[in-house]
């Protein structure tokens, strides 16, 4: 998995666990190595990186079955469905 990607899934696994002491106790690991993942000076484990992206996958399946809207969000630089 790509480093900035890794990056980007531990911090909004983060922002979703309430920050960062928050997430190192949800995984289960130590602050330090959090910290040391989330600024790229260590490689993430497989399976924490798998963690973090199940967690945010979570969140935007319960965000996407509470959103109103009528017509599907579109990230910005993407084109809409037809």
């Amino acid at each position: 998995m790509d480093l900035e990607l890794q990056q980007r899934l531990l911090t909004r696994a983060a922002e979703i666990t309430g920050g960062t002491e928050a997430l190192s106790r949800v995984l289960g690991v130590d602050l330090h190595s959090l910290e040391l993942w989330l600024t790229g000076r260590a490689t993430v484990p497989g399976w924490i990186g798998l963690a973090a992206m199940d967690m945010v996958l979570d969140d935007d399946v319960i965000r996407a079955t509470h959103d109103r809207r009528r017509v599907a969000r579109v990230p910005t630089g993407m084109k809409a469905p037809r």
